[in-house]
């Protein structure tokens, strides 16, 4: 462990000192000597125009520019809307200082036979826009190509982006969300060579948009415009594959699209655990990790639609959409569960198989009206429907020191459908001065889910004198609604050119219902028909809740506060029926609340964030009512009426770098949290196993996190090296009762690991990875000490591309292992898949075979540990089989078919 750590400490310490940089500086203005704010730096190389680095002048018309040293022929250009510079250099061998730079107006120049007609990049306040024609990708290459090329984007091994090293949360096209915001879809449908620009910017939310604000993010979004030469046409894409053990997949996107409007439609149909329409080019959506993409072995069809367009002069459809899914999971498990008490434990051996089979309906819309220049209307209501199937069997058995207490087995059957309604709409004006603003909002839920549950169980308990059975034959039916009505009314002033208050007002109602009614089987008439009054109940639920708040915003250039301070006035009203008997609970709650930021942006692209929240939770309805719930025949449960609301204080600092220049990017991040009054299970287990549970509040409980994270980039010629180490810690402190007697516990865990990425353009790929997982928990008035457990996984991802990425290989080989399983569950596997694929037809069409599982080692093995216990399990997964696939894809643009390349 020392070893690794030590190892990591002097990757990093060679990595930063190896940053360092040259500087290319100097002071803008324009022909009447007055500086220029926001003017476009950017050195180009001359052999191909690509982008070395880029920045903007400040309000002095200063800028600063970073570069490593160059020795081949570069040029610098400065843009703006009206006027521009260029200056050639031969090399770049150290820090050079261009003084007093004057601006000309705008013409095309030609630099050494470079011909600049278009600007590669613009900076725009927080806004950054390449031009797509500037970047150099093949010409049959998907979007996520263009991404690959812009200097500060990263695509990690596990595809997550960032950019400048902040995560990208949104990606859309022409402004809009392109079925989804998460972009999985445009990334690996949509062609490079349709796309006239992307636009990179800090994500902002809807009132963040409307009212002109600077967003608190630190998340960035990516948006694609497509070119208006080509902003008209039809993208197909077309797969079908079939395989050994009768393993399928198909998937089908169309996407049309001229101008505002645009309609795409998504399909899939597999068999092989994947709930993807979008697969990545080598091994579709096949999956590459273990466990198949979940546990159990899943049948999934979905259909899609989406339509956006412009709705007259004033109105914007941003997204309509409509979707069907059908999926039915069987499932098998096995678990060792062992209960740590204070005196002895308790080990309890289960097995379980379900099918599980559920179909969901689903609309999504939102609509955005300007009403005039300064107030907008943004409607987005949704629906979805959902109806379940469950069907399932287990058995388990508790023993305590290899003496058994109880056994039970179970056959359970479950029909039920769910529905829900939410039509929010948003009201926003903006006043003539800068950041004075009104908003409304309603949001509204309405929900409802209906039940029909058939249980079938055998359970023996095995006292010291006798043997008790608790055996039933029931049909538990359970309704419940839930409304949630929300009302929000915020005003905002400004009081400087960069300070806002804002004084809003929320109301919020919460109305829930929920009855159960169980009926036990009589074998007289041959139906469920005898009405359980001990074990059916009822509760009704209402919470009113006003929230006044006061908040502060302070955005400059390099640093930024916003603080909210309020109070949730809630009065809750509890009516609830058990076993007959009726339980009233009211209560009123006047809880304080408040939340901080800050953020300092260094130069260079460093940024601090220093954050501190507080807040109190109100406990559960159900933890509250004093009813013993017996619906399990191993665990009862009892409310407590005397529970205490829940305060928590979270603290978070954070301090980000990103180098441009050298793609170096690191982060330093630690939090922790104190819990008061946490609402805890109180246990005790009787002398047959039999769980019996209240709730307590104790105080004390606690948190802390750190992690560190470093990605460096090398790059020369055609060859990409990405190094990119990281570590986590977390200690967890918790104090709780475990049957009956109070106990402590310290809980840490320490998460090396190490990512590499090699990458020779159009040729080959390698991405290599290890992770290592170490835990020890401490404990007090326990039966054990400590729990200590350790797993590593090692990972390598080989792409090899021959004749032009006409033809390729793809291999995907892990190893993991895990130490302290239990016996009858395997510690360690190996796990491979391979992909052999050949395009042709102009590369419309693609051919491959692959191999899931080819070692046929698959497995589903972890180990789960708490304060109170350590549970091993086994899940069914899908395991090896072999596919043949064909994909096809066409593509039409402006009423012509693209050239052939």
């Amino acid at each position: 462990m020392k070893k690794i750590l030590l190892l990591l400490f002097l990757i990093c310490n060679f990595l930063i000192v190896y940053s360092q940089r040259l500087y290319v500086d100097g002071k803008v203005s324009d022909p009447e000597k007055k500086p220029v704010e926001n003017a476009t730096i950017y050195l180009l190389k001359a052999k191909d125009s690509s982008i070395i680095n880029y920045t903007s002048s400040n309000k002095e018309g200063k800028f600063s520019l970073q570069t490593d040293e160059i020795n081949e022929p570069s040029f610098l250009k400065i843009d703006t809307e009206k006027y521009s510079y260029s200056k050639t250099l031969e090399k770049i061998q150290k820090s050079l200082s261009l003084g007093d730079i004057e601006l000309e107006k705008k013409k095309v120049i030609t630099i050494d036979e470079v011909k600049i007609t278009v600007l590669p990049v613009k900076i725009k306040n927080d806004t950054i826009e390449f031009n797509a024609s500037a970047l150099k990708v093949r010409p049959d290459s998907q979007i996520d190509e263009l991404l690959k090329q812009i200097p500060g984007v990263e695509i990690g091994n596990d595809g997550k982006i960032t950019v400048n090293g902040k995560a990208v949360d949104q990606i859309m096209v022409n402004g809009k969300p392109f079925f989804d915001k998460e972009g999985k879809t445009a990334l690996q449908n949509l062609p490079a060579d349709i796309i006239k620009n992307i636009q990179f910017t800090t994500t902002k939310t809807k009132e963040e948009e409307l009212t002109k604000r600077a967003p608190k993010s630190q998340n960035t979004t990516i948006n694609f415009n497509i070119d208006e030469k080509k902003n008209k046409g039809l993208i197909s894409k077309i797969l079908a594959g079939y395989g050994s053990d009768k393993r399928y997949e198909g998937n089908a996107f169309l996407n049309y699209f001229k101008g505002d409007t645009k309609i795409s439609v998504l399909a899939s149909a597999n068999n092989i655990n994947s709930k993807s329409s979008s697969g990545d080019q080598i091994f579709d959506t096949m999956g590459r990790s273990s466990g198949g993409q979940g546990s159990g072995i899943q049948k999934f069809s979905s259909f899609g639609l989406n339509y956006n367009d412009k709705l007259g002069k004033d109105g914007n459809l941003e997204n309509l959409s409509l979707q069907y899914t059908n999926s039915n999971n069987e499932t098998r498990s096995k678990a060792s569960k062992t209960t740590l008490l204070p005196d002895f434990t308790l080990k309890t051996d289960s097995e379980s198989n379900n099918e599980n089979e559920s179909k969901q309906y689903n609309f999504n819309s939102s609509v955005g009206i300007k009403l005039d220049s300064l107030t907008n209307i943004y409607i987005a209501p949704s629906f979805s429907k959902s109806e379940t199937f469950n069907t399932g069997q287990s058995t388990s058995s508790t023993l305590r020191d290899d003496k058994l207490l109880n056994e039970s087995k179970n056959i359970t059957r479950t029909k039920g459908e769910s529905n829900s309604f939410s039509p929010n709409i948003n009201f926003f004006k903006n006043f003539k001065k800068k950041n004075r603003s009104i908003m409304a909002m309603i949001n509204t839920t309405i929900s409802e889910s209906n039940n029909d549950n058939i249980n079938q169980s055998l359970n023996t308990f095995y006292k010291d004198s006798d043997i008790t059975t608790d055996n039933r034959n029931q049909l538990q039916k359970t309704r419940s609604q839930d409304n949630n009505y929300n009302f929000m009314a915020k005003y905002t002033e400004p009081i400087s050119d960069s300070a806002t208050i804002g004084i809003s007002l929320q109301y919020n109602s919460k109305l829930s219902k929920d009855i159960k009614d169980f009926n036990d089987f009589d074998p007289v008439t041959g139906q469920y028909s005898q009405y359980n009054s001990r074990l059916s109940n009822s509760m009704d639920q209402r919470i009113n809740q006003f929230s006044p708040e006061l908040s502060y915003y302070l955005y400059k250039k390099k640093f930024g506060v916003w603080a909210t301070v309020n109070a949730d006035i809630s009065d809750m009203n509890v009516n609830s029926v058990f076993d007959g008997k009726l339980y009233n609970f009211q209560k009123n709650f006047v809880l304080p609340k408040y939340s901080t930021n800050f953020r300092y942006s260094f130069a260079d692209r460093q940024t601090l964030i220093i954050s501190n929240s507080s807040s109190f939770t109100i406990p559960d309805a159900g933890k509250l009512i004093p009813f013993k719930d017996e619906s399990n025949p191993l665990i009862t449960n009892t409310g407590n009426p005397d529970l205490k609301n829940t305060w928590t204080n979270e603290s978070n600092i954070a301090f980000n770098s990103y180098n441009m220049v050298k793609n170096l990017n690191y982060y330093v991040m630690a939090g922790f949290t104190y819990r008061n009054n946490d609402v805890i299970n109180y246990s005790k287990y009787d002398n047959s196993g039999r769980q019996i549970v209240t709730y307590s509040n104790i105080s004390g409980n606690k948190n802390f996190s750190f992690s560190f994270g470093l990605t460096k980039t090398f790059k020369w010629n055609d060859h990409k090296l990405r190094i990119a180490p990281r570590f986590s810690m977390n200690y967890n402190f918790n104090n709780g009762f475990i049957n009956g007697e109070e106990y402590k516990s310290r809980a840490y865990s320490f998460n090396p690991g190490l990512n590499l990425n090699y990458e020779i353009k159009d040729i080959f790929t390698i991405k290599p990875s290890y992770s290592l997982g170490y835990s020890f928990s401490n404990y007090t008035n326990y039966n054990v000490n400590t729990v200590n457990t350790t797993n590593q996984s090692l990972r390598v991802e080989v792409t090899n591309y021959l004749f032009q990425k006409a033809f390729f290989i793809g291999n995907d080989f892990s190893y993991n292992t895990n130490s302290n399983i239990a016996p009858g569950f395997k510690k360690d596997f190996y796990f491979w898949n391979a992909s052999l694929g050949y395009s042709f037809y102009n590369k419309q069409l693609t051919a491959k075979i692959k191999v899931y599982d080819v070692l046929n080692q698959n497995q589903s093995v972890k180990r789960t540990i708490t304060d109170s216990y350590f549970e091993d399990r086994e899940d069914l997964i899908l395991k090896r089989y072999i596919m043949f696939s064909l994909s096809m894809k066409l593509n039409k643009f402006a009423g012509k078919k693209p050239k052939k390349k």
